[in-house]
């Protein structure tokens, strides 16, 4: 089993503020600031982003999101449930919560987890460009969150 580190969240989806998943932790967040991820390339999977490692590298714009401690574990449960995720297996996961560096809007550096898809399960998929899934999304949200309305995870609908 992994070793869980009480780090901040990196997200650039659903999780977001005025995205359909964020009621999800909405309550336990004590703080956010705007970050970029500097190593990666933003997909459209329909109804979510996915995150991948890319060469060139591209920015990907989202939030750094800060959990309240007595309320972690639960937190981190509840979004490796709807990414699919599985500590105990995580090969069998379409996302992996890895630790990665992003940048804050003043410059500092920051640890952070954040979910990154397998390159695999993107061939086929648009980039979205400038890597804002908040910007991409920003006329298509009752839609979203029909979608979102019915579903409660991830796991299942990636295949490579």
């Amino acid at each position: 089993m992994e070793e869980t580190r009480h780090l901040p969240f990196f997200v650039y989806g659903t999780l977001l503020p005025d995205q359909p998943n964020y009621f999800l932790w909405e309550s336990d967040i004590v703080a956010m600031e705007p970050a970029v991820f500097s190593g990666g390339q933003l997909y459209d999977l329909g109804y979510y982003p996915m995150l991948v490692t890319a060469v060139p590298p591209k920015k990907v714009h989202g939030m750094l999101m800060t959990v309240d401690p007595a309320h972690y574990e639960a937190v981190l449960q509840r979004l490796d449930e709807l990414e699919g995720y599985d500590p105990e297996q995580p090969e069998d996961s379409g996302y992996q919560r890895q630790v990665v560096e992003v940048v804050l809007a003043d410059g500092r550096s920051q640890q952070a987890w954040v979910y990154l898809g397998n390159a695999e399960l993107v061939k086929d998929k648009s980039v979205i460009a400038g890597g804002s899934w908040a910007a991409y999304t920003a006329n298509s949200q009752p839609d979203l969150q029909t979608w979102w309305d019915t579903i409660r995870t991830v796991a299942g609908l990636h295949k490579k």
